[in-house]
């Protein structure tokens, strides 16, 4: 949920290589060290997506077809899910989904949600300073996060 957030949208393969069975916590530099391998996904990499399933080139992929795709394939997706997706995204209510529209739609939103998070941010300072945890363990592509250090925010007894 934080890293759809964050405008990424994470398969259960992208969020198993970075939540092992050893892991019980991330910091805050971890996850950015994630955001930082982890990429939203571009207009050009979504067309290129949508392209390949259009194989007619029409610029427009059936409801069925995106059905089909969604709950079968990859990650799957409830048959109610791709409902909400296509009831939302259908622009002429006429069973063809623009996937041009779509992608920009799906960007925008993203972009929205991300402004939305920071402003949250900036209005309650508090989540700026929670502890996150620590992960020292390195994920399966040999990426090395980060050990958690102490917050220089946090005063000590002893300073």
């Amino acid at each position: 949920a934080v890293l759809q957030q964050a405008g990424r949208n994470p398969s259960q393969a992208t969020i198993n290589k970075y939540w092992t069975s050893q892991t019980t916590s991330l910091n805050f530099d971890d996850f950015c060290a994630i955001l930082k391998k982890e990429k939203p996904a571009t207009k050009k990499e979504l067309l290129e997506a949508f392209g390949k399933i259009d194989t007619d080139k029409a610029g427009y992929i059936l409801h069925d077809e995106l059905h089909k795709i969604l709950t079968t394939r990859g990650d799957k997706m409830t048959w109610e899910e791709v409902a909400t997706i296509t009831k939302q995204a259908d622009f002429n209510w006429n069973g063809k989904l623009d996937y041009n529209k779509f992608c920009e739609l799906y960007l925008t939103t993203s972009e929205q949600c991300c402004k939305a998070a920071r402003d949250r941010l900036e209005v309650d300072p508090r989540l700026k300073h929670q502890q996150f945890g620590n992960q020292t363990e390195n994920s399966s592509e040999g990426i090395t996060l980060p050990v958690s250090k102490p917050s220089p925010r946090i005063s000590r007894k002893t300073e």
